[in-house]
């Protein structure tokens, strides 16, 4: 395939963002700026907001009126799952993009992710490296995928998760696999997709950093940080060494290898 070949079916192809929001308006509108640069002028957004009482709302009906590629739907206050599984079953594009409210995408995300899928018909899901920032977008790890010695394959991600949600773009043709998500889930939305892509297609891990991915005190992954930001090694030990948090290991590798057998 040559250039204007690739360019020409790449374009071909329409591309959906999922974005869940939660009382998201301190880092909402950069998130939004850099995914609109991205995207072309057929492509959408698709946001579903978990019932937020801050200015959110306000901010996403402001982009709505200016950008018809916005598309807002809410959801009563039922957490992370179900708010991205709101997100991707609204969603139409042929490549659907994860995002979380409080990320930067660099200008190139999109595209080359979306080259990635053109150049091999074979994958269901990419999974790009990125760099882990604090609030202020101070780097702390300038590799996630260096950081968790992230990898792709089915038991391997079944012993020791790589995988982050707003670092994931998967085909359409995948979401009949992954919704509903199942009622009783005891791991997050990133792992069900990333185990049912590994089971039902082929996984790529992009080793290319395309977005900034924020930790803070108070979003989905603030574990990576201490209360003055930086990584808490200290932290991660004293869980590990729980025996609580030792039998919830069995038992969640348990259910993932039974979901890895019989779904």
């Amino acid at each position: 395939m040559n250039l204007h070949q690739l360019s020409t079916k790449m374009n071909l192809m329409k591309t959906s963002v999922a974005l869940i929001t939660f009382n998201s308006e301190k880092f909402l509108r950069p998130q939004l700026d850099t995914i609109l640069e991205n995207l072309g002028p057929e492509d959408e957004v698709i946001i579903s907001d978990d019932g937020s009482s801050d200015a959110t709302a306000a901010i996403l009906k402001s982009y709505q009126e200016k950008d018809p590629r916005i598309q807002c739907f809410s959801i009563a206050h039922s957490g992370c799952n179900k708010n991205y599984e709101n997100a991707i079953s609204h969603c139409s594009g042929d490549v659907i993009f994860l995002s979380d409210d409080d990320n930067v995408w660099k200008a190139n995300k999109v595209s080359e992710v979306v080259k990635v899928f053109t150049e091999n018909p074979s994958v269901s899901m990419v999974m790009h490296d990125c760099v882990v920032t604090d609030e202020a977008l101070n780097p702390i790890l300038p590799s996630l995928f260096d950081n968790r010695k992230a990898k792709p394959g089915l038991f391997r991600n079944i012993m020791k998760c790589s995988y982050g949600g707003s670092l994931i773009a998967f085909r359409k043709e995948l979401v009949k696999k992954i919704l509903p998500f199942p009622h009783y889930m005891p791991v997050f939305y990133d792992e069900w997709i990333g185990l049912q892509a590994s089971k039902h297609g082929k996984v790529v891990f992009l080793h290319e950093t395309l977005s900034f991915w924020r930790r803070h005190q108070g979003s989905a992954s603030s574990g990576y940080l201490s209360t003055n930001g930086k990584a808490t090694a200290k932290k991660k030990a004293a869980l590990r060494g729980s025996l609580k948090r030792f039998w919830q290991r069995i038992w969640t590798r348990t259910v993932k290898i039974w979901w890895a057998l019989f779904f």
